[in-house]
């Protein structure tokens, strides 16, 4: 009697790599597409902020969307604020 052996591959189907491949490009192009588009805001920023006179909004929108970012961040993670104290000589703290 002869056994059958069947292969199992490790890579899995060709179906499955076909569709990581498809989704490696689609991650691509959107990253590609996000990076235009930050292209195209940035120089639409800094014509428009010449244009006025005023400095440029990107930077403080930079810096607001990570404070943002931060609050949600410690939201979600159920953080309180909290104030440190520094001071060494206390031996008691409250």
């Amino acid at each position: 009697m002869t056994r059958m052996v069947r292969t199992v591959s490790v890579t899995g189907s060709a179906r499955a790599r076909q569709r990581a491949h498809l989704r490696e490009r689609l991650h691509a192009a959107v990253r590609g597409a996000l990076a235009v588009l930050v292209l195209l805001v940035t120089a639409a920023d800094a014509w428009l902020t010449a244009l006025l006179g005023l400095p440029p909004i990107t930077p403080v929108l930079h810096r607001l969307t990570g404070v943002i970012a931060d609050a949600w961040r410690s939201g979600a993670a159920g953080a309180i604020d909290a104030e440190v104290i520094d001071d060494p000589e206390q031996e008691v703290w409250p």
